[in-house]
């Protein structure tokens, strides 16, 4: 059982202890000076019998070797005090962390400090020296350290002396260490001269030194990334400001990386991207950098330089590197590159600035043909300028998914019944609203973010209907429009199952719209995309049929459900005879490949009524509803007749 000891009575016992051990240490001198005092005592008794001292001459006498005795027991106890705070104070600093170094100042006639000797130290601090204690102490700091190394010791002594305390981080000589090692040091002013503690620091800057590396490394090709570049371009900037020197910034973008990513798969990009930083590295000149800013984009900064001609053979070198074919594991493969070239301070005072007019210039020389370099020029094209900018607006669009999709309704053309929803993407803009599609969409396609894009609008559309279906609407089929670069690179069988798995969707609510462009290819290949995707239970339709190069006997092969045809042919509807003619000829055709035609652009009553008399399946288009938002799908999931056959309009156009 454990019981509480008071602190007066610890104390006490610790002064116990103390005195015993002190007495057993001392106990030769007791005895001595007790035998001492007893004989001088037997001694004046016996004196003073003969002598006939005075009792107060004996006392004196008494007394005053009474007082010898005590001064020279407090002085042994002193003394032995200071022996055990030695003692304590080694055994301390023996078992602690710090490394412990007294220094005593060596003068000149000055007065200046000119050495130090080590008057005492313990065996950690003797050890960052490589020595023990006892060959350290008494060593002058001159004999200690190489006369570089001794300069700058003793600039930091005199630092110390002079204000009373310094501290710093240090790494010490290698010395054959497998490492180098790291030491903090704190140094205080005394009377003789410095007192110093250290303290291996080795595994904290070892730590920082990895964070710093994961920070500013890309992980894939080990080059510097976007992270170092940011840091590094002001420091290069001020270098060059000072010296009077200018400094080029190429941006290289891989021509078609995409391509081979897509066709030989993730694996075989990364060792393109490997393989192309060691090319970009061997092609420059020593004291060159270069840094991955992420995905197949490469800068490269050039400094000093002495003309644009001087840079416009480094440019021209490198674009030769990659004029040979690239040996990977996949097999064989030529990928080009583009350089945009930007130079300081001719094109911007700025990193930022800098980096963009580069990343301009290498998107002018794309459009120009790619496999090629071009150097900023300030004539280059408002128009260029902004399209860029939006493509760099929608991939952070992509990254923050700024996207909703409205949901335009299709119908039966003979009941008006609701049978289907069009999902079309409307981009939410922070500053601008609502943006069409007519805007971005082309645009994604042609840098290929439409692919990152529709993987966000099946998530939207899953999500969306699982929604309705946990509000207990009566839903129905969300079609969903797929882009050719969607179909042939985005893997589309496998997105479609994961999203309708993960948000519990059966397989006859989710439909897919597939242009004709995107049905050009290798027949076998597309079918056997085609059957996998319908093997999900997914319907498959043909969008804007009548626009695109494919024909009948094809859809035969393809087996596609619905084909929609396209608003131009349906506008002709009621204006002339040969548009319901040639109308009627893909009504029937369709029919007898089993497929249900949809008119989609339905603007007037005279179309419906006409579609009617044509026996054409379905309609879709701003007489029956505009695309609308998800709050208001609800309304009409519950109202399901749109139109009140055969004139009345439950959505008239201007209400939409």
């Amino acid at each position: 059982m454990e019981r509480t000891v008071p602190a007066a009575a610890t104390a006490t016992g610790t002064r116990g202890i103390r005195i015993k051990r002190f007495l057993r240490t001392n106990m030769v001198g007791v005895l001595l000076w007790s035998s001492l005092l007893g004989l001088l005592i037997a001694f004046l008794i016996a004196e003073r019998q003969q002598l006939s001292l005075s009792e107060n001459n004996m006392a004196v006498i008494i007394f005053a070797t009474f007082g010898a005795l005590w001064l020279w027991s407090h002085m042994a106890w002193r003394q032995h005090q200071q022996v055990e705070t030695r003692e304590s104070y080694r055994i301390a600093t023996e078992g602690g962390l710090d490394g412990i170094s007294i220094l005593n100042a060596i003068y000149d006639r000055r007065g200046d400090a000119v050495d130090f000797i080590v008057s005492d130290c313990n065996e950690r601090g003797a050890a960052f020296d490589g020595m023990n204690a006892e060959q350290l102490k008494g060593m002058r700091l001159s004999r200690l350290y190489s006369k570089p190394q001794f300069r700058i010791m003793l600039e930091t002594l005199r630092c110390a002396l002079q204000n009373g305390y310094h501290e710093d981080e240090v790494m010490l000589p290698i010395d054959g260490r497998a490492t180098p090692v790291w030491i903090y040091r704190r140094l205080v002013r005394t009377d003789a001269g410095i007192a110093i503690t250290m303290r291996d620091i080795s595994d904290k800057k070892m730590h920082e030194h990895e964070l710093w590396r994961l920070a500013n490394e890309d992980a894939l090709t080990t080059l510097p990334n976007r992270n170092w570049l940011t840091g590094f371009l002001p420091a290069a900037f001020n270098r060059a400001k000072q010296d009077g020197s200018k400094l080029a910034l190429l941006f290289i973008d891989l021509d078609d990386f995409k391509d081979v990513n897509d066709s030989m798969g993730h694996s075989a990009g990364d060792e393109l991207l490997r393989i192309a930083a060691l090319r970009l590295q061997a092609a420059l000149r020593p004291g060159d950098h270069i840094a991955r800013l992420g995905g197949d984009e490469f800068t490269v900064i050039l400094a000093p330089i002495a003309d644009r001609a001087a840079v416009a053979q480094v440019a021209q070198r490198i674009s030769d590197a990659f004029a040979k074919p690239f040996d990977m594991s996949h097999g064989s493969n030529t990928v080009g590159i583009s350089i945009g070239i930007s130079l300081f301070p001719d094109d911007g005072d700025d990193g930022e600035e800098i980096l963009k007019n580069s990343d301009l210039a290498m998107y002018y020389a794309k459009t120009a043909g790619k496999h090629r370099f071009q150097f900023y020029e300030p004539r280059m094209s408002d128009s260029l300028k902004a399209r860029l900018d939006m493509a760099r607006a929608l991939q952070h669009a992509i990254e923050y998914d700024e996207f909703v999709v409205y949901y335009q309704p299709r119908v039966n053309t003979s009941t008006g019944e609701l049978v289907s929803l069009e999902a079309l993407v409307r981009w939410l803009h922070p500053q601008r609203g609502l943006v069409p599609p007519l805007e971005f969409i082309p645009l994604a396609e042609e840098t290929r973010l439409i692919l990152p894009m529709g993987e966000l609008i099946v998530a939207h559309v899953c999500r969306q209907l699982s929604l309705w279906k946990e509000a207990g609407l009566p839903v129905v089929p969300i079609s969903v429009n797929v882009s050719p670069r969607q179909f042939n690179h985005g893997n589309i069988k496998a997105l479609f199952a994961t999203r309708m798995l993960q948000y519990q969707i059966e397989s006859g609510l989710i439909e897919i719209e597939i242009t004709e462009s995107s049905m050009m290819g290798e027949q076998e290949e597309i079918s056997s995309e085609l059957r996998s995707i319908r093997a999900l239970g997914i319907k498959l339709l043909v969008d804007d049929f009548g626009t695109g190069y494919s024909s009948l006997s094809q859809l035969q092969r393809l087996a596609m459900d619905v084909l929609k045809v396209d608003r131009a042919f349906t506008s002709e509807l009621g204006k002339s005879e040969e548009g319901e003619v040639f109308f009627r000829a893909i009504l029937s055709m369709a029919h007898a490949l089993g497929m249900t035609v949809v008119a989609e652009g339905v603007e007037t009553a005279t179309q419906l009524r006409i579609l009617q008399s044509l026996d054409c399946d379905e309609i879709q288009g701003y007489f029956i509803a505009r695309p609308l938002p998800p709050a208001e799908i609800p309304r009409i999931l519950q109202k399901r007749f749109l139109i009140d056959m055969p004139r009345q309009i439950v959505f008239p156009l201007e209400m939409q």
